[in-house]
Order: structure tokens, then sequence, then C-alpha cells
């Protein structure tokens, strides 16, 4: 066999530009694998990421020029969660993608928060992971995952209730993100970690899911995709207390 087939499959280090802006936090990062080389956070009221995001965007890109790295693909934090911060990340990205003629990757904002989660957990612990991002009143989307990162529900968006613990029989839940905050008294009777403070999604934390997705081809179609705004909210308490009467 010829000599090139020995090569390793990714001579060129692949490079991703990550863009989140799913809450009042708005970050970008670059890296790859677990490797992050550039990131830039700043908080951002309701509104403001329009403002915040693309001069930090341009730094990154100004920056990876001057090193000499080469852009492979964007990626942006796909929702759900602030309609407004969702949109403005995702017509950005757009745009960068088509101006350099590159490849878009989407990552679901609730696995990422998950993934954050489980990077924070002590050694072989085994815990239930359930992200939660703020959806006004006592609202959240919401989503649940093992300690592995394995997701074992979609995407949905709740309304939290004083009677049902979210988690029902859930093996050592723990609530992370900003959505956590409201159940932090609400389950007195119910044993379970609540993790806010300093779990807002990060750019920085995409870059392994996105060097994933982009390993696996997971490219999103530039022109028609859309991030999840996840609007319709399930009432889960409903049809348990049907169940109890």
């Amino acid at each position: 066999s010829s000599s090139t087939n020995t090569l390793p499959p990714l001579i060129i280090p692949i490079m991703i530009l990550c863009i989140e802006t799913s809450t009042t936090m708005c970050s970008a990062a670059l890296g790859r694998g677990a490797e992050v080389l550039a990131t830039r956070s700043i908080e951002a009221p309701e509104g403001g990421h329009a403002a915040a995001l693309a001069p930090m965007v341009d730094e990154l890109i100004r920056w990876a020029k001057a090193e000499g790295h080469q852009l492979s693909a964007i990626a942006v934090s796909a929702g759900p969660g602030s309609y407004t911060g969702l949109r403005i990340g995702a017509s950005l990205a757009k745009g960068l993608c088509l101006g350099y003629q590159l490849p878009l990757l989407a990552v679901d904002t609730l696995e990422l928060l998950a993934h954050q989660g489980i990077s924070a957990l002590p050694e072989g612990q085994e815990a239930t992971i359930f992200p939660l991002l703020d959806a006004r009143r006592m609202e959240v989307y919401a989503a649940r995952f093992d300690s592995q990162g394995k997701r074992l529900s979609e995407d949905y968006a709740a309304v939290l209730d004083g009677e049902y613990p979210l988690f029902e029989d859930a093996p050592h839940p723990i609530l992370v993100g900003n959505g956590a905050t409201k159940t932090r008294s609400l389950w007195p009777q119910s044993s379970y970690e609540v993790w806010d403070e300093g779990f807002a999604p990060q750019a920085s934390a995409m870059i392994p899911l996105a060097s994933q997705a982009f390993e696996r081809e997971d490219f999103v179609d530039t022109a028609y995709w859309t991030p999840n705004y996840l609007k319709d909210y399930v009432a889960v308490i409903a049809k348990n207390k049907v169940l109890n009467r």
C-alpha cells in the first residue's frame, strides 16, 4: 500500500468557532477537540447580545488569523433559551458561514449545560443530570441525562409544581443551570442538588461537542436551519393529578 494511507486522518487540525447566546451570558470561543485556544464572554442584559457578540467574534477571528489558524466550521448554541439571544447568535453564525464558506454546526443548549454539569462531578460519582434553563415565571426548559452524558429524554418545556418534583424516580438528581434556582426550596421533602452559580452555558464548553459533531459531519443547512425555541409548555403535572384521583 502507498505510504499516504498511513497518515493520520486529520493532517490539518480542525478549528471551530463556537457562539453561545442562549442566556444573558454571551460568549464565543475558538478550539478543537478538548482544547480551548481562546475565549471571550460578557454579561449581556436582555437584548444586549446584538452589541456584545459581533465585536467578540471579530476579535477571535482576527486572533486566529494572526496565529495562522484557519477556521473549519462555525458552531452555534441551538436552543432552547432566550428567543432574542438565540436569534442573534444564529444570524451571526449563518452570516459567518456564508461569508467564509464554512459549514454550520448546531449544539443543543441543554446538552451543553448537562456536559458542563457532568464535567464538575467528582470522579466516579453517579447522578442524573437535569439541565434547566429559565423560561420566565415558573417555567423551565429541561432535559435528562445520565452521568456519562447519555440523553434520557428529549428537550421539553415544563411548568414547575411544588407537589410534583421534576425528577420523579431519578437516582441522585442534580439540577443544573439558571432554571434550577427556581427549584431551590420547591420540594423540601425530596433529596436533590441545585447547581446554578457559575453554570451558564459557555461557548468554551461547546468545543468538544462541536468537534464530535464535525467528525460525524453532522452539519445543518445554513439557509434553512432555525434554533429550537421550544415554545410549547408541557404541564406534566396535569396528567399526574388525573392519575392520582
